[in-house]
């Protein structure tokens, strides 16, 4: 024999399921948005705009003091004459920083086969002189390979005590951020940056470099870069500049002493110039990017982006309280702790940076956290649309879709299932000589004055609690007390009937406005006694009132005349109900007569006040 409890115990495991789904649902919505914001760090994606954003840290702390710039600037040019100056004058330069006692000194002017002056000169100090090429390459997705380029003279490479590359590369916006930390030359050495390659040097050895997986190693040294051995300058304000003018003329000579010196143009319209975070649409002379990458180094204030777990792991921390919020909160709590979590993981992302040199990821992980909320919230809001329609297809089987909803929110869909007897105002409201007046119109303007009609009559009758059962040609059935009770249905009844009939001069006006002919109404009012249930076909059910009174107000619909209202005296209250006409009435199918009150639209007020009924 059948268990008859196994398909309740179905039911309950589903439902159980249902239950865990649901609780469980923030976490998964978290973990996929987690993990889609870190594939996107990983691959790159809105790497831009993330950039952009990290921007605005700069300029944070203060250059190294160590550093000094010895520029070509346009005092100098102004002194000793316009860029390239003669060999004579650059050794000059050259010797005179020598013998202020510097540390070492980097020159970002690449010398050219001519420069023998300048070649005797550089004998005289710790000078590291750069190399330029003219092409590059990304190799291995690692590193740049480079090729072309000026040779430097013989003379210099055997006086120099090492020499740097001077490449430099902007990201895809223009903006330079970083500066490759070494590049693989066509004989498959690796030449480190000038930058690196001085700070290297000041213990007096040009160490080979190493490279380690996210790292580069020079001797003791070893410098942080990114995955495309890059490395990221943490831009500062500050850099020292003196004139080479003042060097020249020996007045600059104390602050040269024991310093980390380079050398470079910084005149307008000469030398190198590049877009960086340090003078946002302002060019920035290359000797400086090299000096704040001197002073990166030198000061170990390492710029780190944040790896692709760790926004895969800040978005999943800081989205699952947004998740959850969204989905059982309300919306404004939901917001708050939206709003909430990104500015504490915002703030996080700033001391990190502050303490670690971690460069916060201000795009992906805010947009993860707001994702996760807005993803939640979303299979939330589909989740109950698609219980709410359900319900609703359920009971649009039997009920109008006005009438189902009202079920649905009374939390009463079973009780109508099984049939009520409910008191009831019943309002029938018909047009009058509608149906030679569309012989003469079109069929789109019979439809324009149908839906005017309808929007007339609906809104008044739902500014009542009454309910629409049904349109029939030009005619609206409603009633008022079911499916919603309500404490005085009839009185409900009476005033609807008042507002539709005070209110024909304003149907008209917008039937005119819209160069439509005026239209005219007769309403019958009733109450009683019926019974409220779903009858009809099991696969067309319909949720209807049934009983007598039904009757008796659709036939004093039909004694009305357009303009009026024909109201039972029970539905009346009064047989002078807004100075209405009393009479008696015999009805057909009704075997009694009856007293009713018939009112025209010119006696009704107004205003009808809230009472009138009974006066």
């Amino acid at each position: 024999m059948r268990n008859r409890s196994q398909p309740s115990t179905a039911r309950a495991g589903r439902s159980r399921v249902t239950r865990v789904g649901r609780s469980w649902l923030p976490v998964v919505v978290t973990v996929a948005v987690a993990s889609l914001a870190a594939l996107a760090a990983l691959g790159g994606i809105g790497e831009a705009t993330v950039r952009h954003a990290t921007d605005l840290l700069w300029t944070d702390g203060v250059a190294d003091p160590e550093v000094v710039v010895v520029a070509v600037d346009d005092a100098a040019v102004a002194g000793r004459g316009e860029w390239p100056w003669p060999d004579q004058l650059q050794a000059r330069l050259l010797e005179a920083i020598a013998a202020a006692g510097p540390e070492v000194v980097a020159v970002d002017v690449v010398a050219s086969p001519s420069d023998a002056r300048v070649a005797a000169a550089l004998a005289t100090g710790p000078f590291l002189v750069a190399q330029d090429f003219s092409a590059a390459s990304t190799y291995r997705s690692r590193w740049l390979q480079v090729s072309g380029g000026s040779t430097l003279p013989d003379a210099v490479l055997q006086n120099a005590s090492g020499v740097g590359s001077a490449v430099v590369l902007a990201d895809s916006d223009g903006v330079l951020r970083a500066l490759p930390a070494f590049v693989e030359t066509p004989d498959g050495e690796f030449l480190p940056a000038l930058a690196l390659r001085a700070v290297d040097a000041l213990d007096g050895v040009a160490d080979p470099v190493v490279v380690r997986p996210r790292a580069v190693q020079l001797g003791a040294l070893t410098v942080p870069v990114e995955s495309d051995a890059t490395l990221r300058i943490h831009w500062t304000a500050g850099t020292e500049i003196v004139s080479a003018d003042d060097v020249l003329s020996g007045a600059a000579a104390d602050r040269l002493r024991g310093a980390v010196v380079i050398v470079g143009v910084t005149a307008a319209g000469v030398g190198d110039r590049h877009i960086t975070p340090l003078q946002p649409g302002v060019t920035t002379p290359g000797v400086v990017v090299q000096a704040q990458a001197m002073s990166t180094i030198l000061q170990r204030a390492w710029v780190v982006p944040y790896s692709p777990w760790i926004t895969g792991l800040a978005v999943l921390l800081f989205g699952a309280p947004v998740a959850f919020a969204a989905r059982r909160w309300r919306l404004r709590w939901a917001v708050v702790t939206t709003i909430a979590s990104i500015v504490l993981v915002t703030g996080i992302g700033l001391v990190l940076f502050q303490v670690l040199g971690w460069l916060p990821d201000f795009v992906r992980i805010p947009v993860g956290i707001l994702a996760a909320g807005v993803g939640s919230l979303a299979i939330r809001t589909i989740a109950e649309q698609r219980d709410r329609q359900t319900a609703e297809r359920l009971f649009s089987r039997y009920v109008p879709r006005d009438v189902a909803l009202e079920l649905l929110r009374a939390g009463r869909g079973e009780s109508t299932g099984a049939g009520e007897r409910l008191t009831v105002g019943i309002l029938f409201c018909d047009l009058r000589s509608f149906t030679p007046m569309a012989a003469s119109l079109d069929p789109g303007d019979v439809q324009r004055v149908l839906d005017v009609f309808y929007d007339y009559v609906c809104e008044r009758i739902f500014a009542h609690h009454g309910t629409v059962m049904q349109f029939v040609g030009d005619e609206v059935f409603s009633v008022f007390g079911a499916p919603r009770i309500l404490a005085d249905p009839a009185g409900d009844a009476r005033e609807a009937a008042a507002d539709l009939l005070r209110d024909l001069p304003v149907l008209n006006g917008s039937l005119e406005a819209a160069g439509l002919p005026p239209i005219a109404f007769g309403i019958g009012l009733h109450t009683g006694s019926v019974v409220a249930s779903h009858v009809g076909p099991a696969d067309r059910r319909q949720y209807a009132v049934i009983g007598d009174p039904i009757n008796v107000g659709s036939r004093l619909c039909g004694l009305a005349r357009g303009g009026q209202v024909v109201a039972s005296e029970e539905v009346a209250g009064s047989t002078t109900w807004l100075g209405g006409t009393p009479e008696v009435a015999t009805v057909k199918g009704i075997d009694r007569p009856l007293s009713v009150v018939r009112v025209d639209a010119a006696s009704v007020p107004r205003q009808v006040e809230a009472g009138a009924a009974g006066s």
